[in-house]
């Protein structure tokens, strides 16, 4: 399948939080697109969730390449948990090494469009959506002990992560891949969104079918109106025919 992609992001500091500690990245010629939302204080959650992206990036940047259609699905999913790995490892010798930087860690999601394939992967909470012939499919599922009423209910409290990014020296990322189709639109975000904005809140702004930098715009500005005071990000991947 043929097909061209336009993409559009975007990280909002939220109503009350001092720094950003979301961070992403989209490498529209890598096919490769990657969100993290950080903790821990000092700052070094901020710190967590940018050298992730860093890594990550570094790694699509050399192993991505424009001629992705040869490489198999099978060395695809190999790749982006190699790419995972590599930033867990860069995360935690740096929380180790550094005494202000201990503890701290972040959620990270990704989405790898691989020939007919996406490929998505995460740790954490932030999540990877599909949304197609009006219909949103939740791909991934938090790696959270947020009790089961919570799943799709928005609430005021964070969720007890269960798996991140730099807290231990190997972290097992959950890894699926669906085939693409045309008008596909795949949204990555962090939790500034989803525990603010039911699955149903989402959906209905989608089917309005504005730009996606409109779209983007509409899901913030309904999070903070249903209270999120956290940082907000989402990037939106549509696929063209």
């Amino acid at each position: 399948m043929k097909y061209s992609i336009k993409t559009f992001g975007f990280s909002d500091i939220g109503l009350t939080r001092k720094n950003n500690e979301d961070a992403f990245i989209a490498l529209d010629q890598h096919n490769f697109f990657a969100l993290a939302d950080g903790m821990g204080g000092h700052n070094a959650g901020e710190i967590a969730a940018k050298k992730t992206i860093q890594s990550l990036s570094e790694y699509a940047k050399i192993n991505f390449r424009s001629d992705y259609f040869k490489i198999s699905l099978k060395e695809a999913i190999t790749d982006l948990n190699q790419s995972i790995y590599e930033a867990n490892q860069l995360v935690f010798n740096l929380s180790r090494d550094h005494e202000s930087f201990q503890g701290m860690g972040t959620t990270v999601c990704c989405l790898y469009l691989h020939n007919a394939d996406a490929v998505f992967a995460h740790v954490g909470d932030s999540r990877v959506y599909l949304y197609r012939n009006n219909i949103l499919h939740k791909l991934t599922e938090d790696h959270s002990l947020s009790r089961e009423s919570f799943k799709e209910v928005p609430h005021p409290y964070k969720n007890i992560i269960t798996r991140a990014i730099g807290i231990q020296r190997e972290v097992l990322p959950d890894i699926g891949h669906i085939k693409i189709k045309k008008d596909d639109i795949f949204f990555l975000c962090s939790d500034g969104l989803t525990d603010f904005l039911h699955h149903e809140e989402i959906k209905n702004i989608l089917k309005e079918k504005h730009s996606l930098k409109l779209t983007v715009q509409k899901l913030i500005d309904n999070a903070k109106e249903n209270g999120s005071r956290d940082n907000i990000t989402i990037l939106m991947v549509k696929i063209h025919g």
